[in-house]
């Protein structure tokens, strides 16, 4: 099984990517979700899921989200016998080190690159209009900071692939369409 983690900022085409994913029938672990539910079952705003992702980390070590996923990957590997599985939204080089001691040979990780200004990463932010999205541009930058302090940076430069996300949505959706097809080529060569 090839089992594909997406990097990348925010707004650089991660959920896009897992919407080709199960379009084409391949599970997905979504890692906000652990964040998600964890805002949830604090009864928390979800404006607060960066402030909670931050004391989860503190607390459980860089690679907790990525431990607290490992029971929703293994339901859905055993749930769906897919030769391609997805891991959306790695954060950190700690989580990847995670992922791979635990996935084994089998485990990617795919970068999203995106050569777009903050500007038009914001307004992609806005147009998915998901309620745990930031309000302001400077919200964006101090998740952008976050983020990069949690080792974003090293995760995207250790990975084992590169997409650019720089054209149009259905180039890039085609992209990753094309890198799906050859992961479960590949796997069914095997």
């Amino acid at each position: 099984m090839r089992i594909i983690a997406f990097v990348g900022m925010p707004a650089s085409g991660k959920s896009e990517a897992s919407n080709v994913a199960r379009e084409m029938g391949i599970p997905v672990v979504t890692m906000g979700d652990v964040i998600r539910k964890e805002v949830e079952l604090r009864g928390a705003d979800p404006a607060d899921g960066g402030k909670i992702a931050n004391e989860l980390r503190e607390k459980e070590g860089m690679d907790a989200i990525a431990k607290r996923c490992m029971a929703m990957i293994e339901e859905k590997m055993n749930e769906n016998p897919s030769k391609v599985f997805v891991i959306d939204g790695v954060r950190g080089i700690a989580e990847v080190d995670y992922f791979k001691e635990h996935l084994g040979d089998g485990f990617m990780l795919v970068s999203i690159a995106i050569d777009s200004p903050i500007e038009e990463r914001f307004d992609r932010i806005v147009a998915r209009k998901r309620e745990d999205d930031m309000d302001n541009i400077e919200q964006l930058k101090e998740r952008d900071t976050r983020e990069i302090g949690w080792g974003m940076g090293e995760a995207i430069a250790a990975s084992d692939r590169i997409i650019e996300n720089t054209s149009t949505l259905e180039e890039y959706r085609a992209k990753i369409r094309q890198l799906f097809e050859e992961m479960i080529a590949e796997e069914e060569s095997k």
